[in-house]
């Protein structure tokens, strides 16, 4: 998994229990630290580890929208895991782009609300879905 914006990969949030609760649960993220005043989760591991950072705010924010790239492999049984959470998730729709021949065919998206409004957009591109690269295009 991995952050795809260029907005910080932190959220401000006023229940930092209830948030890496769900973080953990629900999408199966490791803690690597932890303390009263944030949580630091992996996204992925390897030469390249990215993190989401939780930090206990005592003052409401306004929502944002926290965007990660899944591999294909992964995104159904998380997208399954967002539309199972129950009163967690007020609000899960998903997308998916099939027989595309742009070169960001076969997308596959997830609109999660968060606890506390925020909001998660889980996105995998499947190559394995694309059309063919040779088919003709007609107008």
């Amino acid at each position: 998994m991995q952050h795809l914006s260029l907005e910080p990969g932190a959220l401000e949030v006023s229940d930092l229990a209830g948030m890496r609760r769900f973080f953990e649960t629900t999408l199966g993220l490791r803690v690597l630290v932890a303390s009263d005043t944030g949580v630091t989760l992996e996204l992925g591991g390897g030469e390249n580890t990215q993190v989401l950072m939780l930090l206990a705010s005592h003052t409401p924010t306004p929502p944002r929208t926290l965007n990660l790239e899944v591999d294909a492999a992964s995104f159904p049984a998380l997208r399954r895991r967002l539309e199972d959470c129950g009163h967690e998730c007020g609000f899960v729709q998903s997308w998916e782009g099939d027989n595309s021949t742009s070169r960001q065919c076969a997308f596959r998206v997830v609109l999660c609300r968060m606890p506390e409004g925020h909001w998660l957009r889980l996105t995998a591109i499947d190559p394995a879905r694309c059309a063919s690269s040779t088919r003709e295009v007609r107008a």
